[in-house]
């Protein structure tokens, strides 16, 4: 309070904002109580108000929070006020949330798969669509294409599926038909039981989601043999957090279903950073509900645990071998300008094909400046 004769130190700038809109913090309050208070609840409610703010005024800082809430402590907005102050106490958690996502992959060796497709990718054996990549629910990028690597002269589709702890190129495709099928099916807008891809091999994306499946087909019912299973075994970062939501539900001791899935997937979600949203439907993170109740909704075809763990076994021993080397990659796409072509699709691309894939799946791509830290 302002005692008589003393002068006022003149408001923030971000005061006046608030002052405007009287019902600005009312959505923030209730984000703050919907999380009882935790520090879940602290960086979502940051985020709303940071999103509200940016309409306005530049990015606010804790410390302008801070302010904040001393110029509505005067105006006896005290509610408001204290919270505000914790919100204020974000900046480190915004940051720490940043930095345990942008290192989740880091000590993730490439496996020899990744190897050999960064190898077909640098020589130029692979002419991709220049409409890609395509935004998948599961979070990762699909950018199809053509190479005639195992058929000679006859070009044939593929799709280099691009999470942030794999890079694998799937094959098999008997046409451009059956790649637009699966393409269609792994967008943000499809719904329904996943579907695998006409291929002869299942990619791995696939068989995570079938491990996935399989426990929240039968919840309360965890094999034994995933309690192995490390996260980083999921590879794209929905698939990733669906699994550390499945482990915190069932390590409780309590019996759990979907529902509890996706309410701890729903506060696993307020610590993904700002430039992780897009992936991931947007502030509200939409894409990895509706991708956890897609993959409630599907029938595990296999059970892939003791693969996939040696696949990931044999790509952490080759990559402690002399020579391994190599300049590992960042777990994001290239730009579409630095993917090779040969002139294929200006001309495949001037009429649309039947099943044509959405253009509404086609943002720019990538990280920003702040995003992944490279992969071992």
């Amino acid at each position: 309070m302002t005692s008589v004769g003393e002068e006022r130190v003149p408001a923030s700038w971000l005061t006046g904002e608030v002052r405007m809109d009287p019902f600005l913090l009312r959505d923030v309050h209730r984000v703050y109580a919907d999380r009882g208070g935790r520090e879940d609840g602290r960086l979502a409610a940051r985020r709303l108000l940071d999103e509200r703010l940016r309409q306005m005024v530049h990015w606010p800082a804790g410390q302008e929070y801070a302010r904040l809430a001393e110029d509505l402590d005067a105006d006896g907005r005290w509610a408001d006020a204290a919270l505000l102050r914790q919100i204020a106490a974000t900046d480190h958690l915004l940051t720490e949330a940043q930095t345990h996502w942008n290192t989740r992959y880091a000590t993730r060796p490439k496996t020899v798969g990744e190897r050999d497709t960064q190898r077909l990718i640098d020589a130029g054996l692979i002419d991709f669509d220049p409409a890609s990549p395509y935004w998948g629910i599961d979070g990762s990028n699909y950018w199809p294409g053509y190479t005639s690597l195992e058929t000679g002269q006859q070009q044939v589709p593929v799709v280099l599926v691009v999470g942030r702890g794999l890079w694998q190129l799937v094959t098999g495709f008997d046409d451009q038909a059956a790649v637009a099928r699966w393409l269609h099916d792994r967008g943000p807008m499809a719904s329904g039981p996943l579907t695998p891809p006409d291929v002869p091999s299942l990619p791995r994306a696939v068989l995570e989601e079938h491990i996935l499946a399989r426990v929240l087909c039968r919840p309360g019912d965890l094999p034994a043999s995933m309690a192995s299973l490390p996260l980083t075994t999921f590879t794209a970062d929905a698939r990733f957090d669906i699994y550390a939501a499945i482990l915190t539900v069932a390590g409780d001791g309590q019996s759990w279903d979907l529902r509890h899935v996706a309410a701890e997937l729903g506060r696993r979600m307020d610590w993904v950073p700002e430039w992780a949203l897009p992936h991931h439907g947007g502030q509200g993170t939409p894409w990895p509900q509706a991708y956890l109740r897609r993959l409630a909704n599907t029938e595990p075809l296999s059970y892939a645990v003791p693969r996939l763990l040696a696949d990931d076994t044999q790509a952490q021993v080759e990559s402690a071998a002399p020579g391994a080397g190599a300049q590992r990659w960042a777990g994001a796409a290239r730009h579409t300008s630095e993917m090779p072509g040969n002139g294929r699709w200006p001309e495949r691309t001037a009429g649309a094909w039947p099943d044509a894939i959405p253009r509404a799946w086609r943002p720019s791509i990538g990280p920003g400046p702040e995003g992944p830290a490279p992969r071992m």
